[in-house]
């Protein structure tokens, strides 16, 4: 399948889900070096979805993952059927794994809890702004102001404003996407996933 059937089949499912508070598209992590293809929020967890569709190559995938599992709290890879054996060769255990097909979406292994994320990504992944008033911070530069925080708050709470930082974010749009969301969810509606919450309206 082709990356954007995927991801309308994922999104969809994802939005179908009674406990799903956010999906949105292009998410930047990692000091900008990584782009998650869909992340989600379901019970407070945020979750990190990397597409190989079947256009895609797998050899840089061990390294995205890697970058998944500094930030995310669950992260699974969704891919076509040809890439499926090689994917459940190289990604470890804890990252999870969807088969994405004409028929529709299957989980192939569940995800398991990371629980040893990167605060200094995790802070990195939220404004400069959230962050001065979340935890009353001050610096000449962002990696300044994460390595600060770090070292001075516990890593639960931190990823706890991360959490929460996300459904504050997002959850407004994906709450009236959700009530708007027919059987198919349209291009336009994919777009929409992929802008900001201040661009809906520009």
């Amino acid at each position: 399948m082709k990356e954007i059937d995927i991801k309308r089949t994922l999104s969809h499912y994802l939005l179908k889900q009674g406990t799903t508070d956010v999906v949105f598209f292009e998410y930047p992590f990692h000091f900008g070096r990584r782009r998650a293809d869909i992340i989600s929020s379901d019970h407070g967890m945020i979750t990190g979805y990397e597409i190989k569709s079947v256009n895609d190559r797998i050899d840089r995938l061990s390294e995205q993952l890697d970058s998944y599992t500094l930030l995310f709290d669950y992260v699974y890879v969704v891919c076509d059927s040809k890439h499926l054996s090689a994917i459940r060769k190289i990604i470890p255990n804890r990252v999870g794994i969807y088969l994405c097909a004409d028929s529709g979406l299957s989980k192939i292994r569940k995800a398991k809890q990371i629980k040893n994320f990167d605060s200094v990504v995790t802070l990195d992944a939220m404004p400069i702004e959230a962050l001065r008033k979340e935890f009353k911070s001050t610096g000449k530069s962002k990696l300044e102001i994460c390595k600060s925080i770090a070292q001075g708050y516990k890593r639960e709470h931190i990823k706890e404003t991360y959490r929460k930082f996300i459904f504050h974010k997002y959850g407004a749009q994906t709450a009236h996407l959700k009530n708007e969301t027919s059987d198919l969810l349209t291009l336009d509606d994919v777009y929409s996933l992929s802008l900001a919450p201040n661009r809906l309206d520009s």
